[in-house]
């Protein structure tokens, strides 16, 4: 098989990459966790990870808490930027790696505390829940979360950067 994967043997790396996260998902939160971030990496797409598995979950094959634990896919996606770092030059270069390894260490911090501290591992599937409740009851909770979160929040941290 060429890598990386080319257009033409993709639907062949989704495939492999739905196997793999069909068998590790549900069997043990770590396995589950090391395969989405393998197939992240080995794709290079933590869509594929994601899009494999939310059918699933949305056809109630599998369950939100069966799910959750493959966030390790987030961490694959760090990998790849940090390979993908290393191929820099020059001055550039270093702030490059700067941000890469603040991606990656705020990454792995997040799994480490979801993790390792048995009251926080539920609070973001609880809030997860709860928001796709009320987004399917009110569609537009849904655009102002997206505006916010991904709009207005880091325009505001941009805005305060450049002041401080």
């Amino acid at each position: 098989m060429n890598w990386p994967p080319s257009e033409s043997n993709a639907h062949l790396w989704s495939v492999r990459a739905r196997d793999v996260l069909i068998k590790a998902v549900g069997r043990n939160v770590y396995l589950a966790m090391a395969s989405g971030m393998g197939v992240t990496v080995l794709t290079q797409s933590s869509t594929i990870t994601t899009s494999v598995l939310v059918p699933f979950a949305g056809a109630g094959t599998l369950t939100p808490a069966q799910v959750y634990p493959v966030v390790g896919s987030n961490l694959g996606t760090t990998f790849t930027v940090v390979f993908a770092a290393f191929a820099g030059v020059g001055q550039d270069a270093k702030i490059g790696l700067q941000a890469t390894f603040v991606h990656l260490l705020y990454n792995l911090f997040a799994i480490v505390v979801i993790y390792v501290i048995p009251l926080l591992h539920p609070v973001p599937l609880f809030c997860a829940q709860n928001l796709a409740r009320i987004a399917s009851e009110h569609r537009w909770v849904l655009a102002v979360y997206l505006g916010t979160v991904f709009i207005a929040l880091p325009a505001l941290v941009i805005v305060l950067v450049g002041v401080l």
